[in-house]
């Protein structure tokens, strides 16, 4: 499944240009993230509530041009195939069909204490029906 979510660039994740601030981009990653968690049946807030982690462990964003203000932007995500304990999600960002940003972030899933553990059965079935083929999405190594 590939989700997208689309909104509007707001003034405080801008500088003084107008130009959205590159940490902002992992803001909008999440974002992306906690709906495609929610989604497939599985909201953020109650995996938590069971005990149940994927904290990042890895990421990259590769900017290209910077987001405007007050200009629509587009965050698009893929996730991939797990592979063991990590689930990694690809994303890109789109303003006016421009491709402005692309990244992923990689999460291993953890107990509260921050000790991995096996991705329950349930969720890795979910993730892996509704993960996309690398061919899919932007291509980052």
């Amino acid at each position: 499944m590939v989700l997208s979510i689309d909104f509007r660039v707001r003034y405080a994740e801008t500088d003084q240009m107008g130009v959205v601030h590159h940490s902002v981009y992992y803001v909008w990653f999440e974002q992306l993230r906690t709906e495609y968690f929610r989604n497939i049946g599985f909201p953020y807030g109650q995996l938590e509530e069971k005990g149940i982690f994927f904290p990042v462990v890895e990421s990259r964003c590769v900017y290209k041009e910077g987001a405007r203000y007050d200009g629509e932007v587009r965050v698009t995500g893929w996730f991939r195939e797990p592979e063991g304990i990590r689930v990694r999600i690809d994303y890109l960002v789109e303003q006016e069909g421009r491709v402005l940003v692309k990244g992923y972030t990689l999460h291993a899933r953890t107990d509260a204490g921050g000790k991995p553990r096996r991705i329950p059965p349930e969720i890795l079935k979910k993730i892996r029906e509704e993960a996309a083929p690398v061919t899919e999405g932007p291509h980052l190594e």
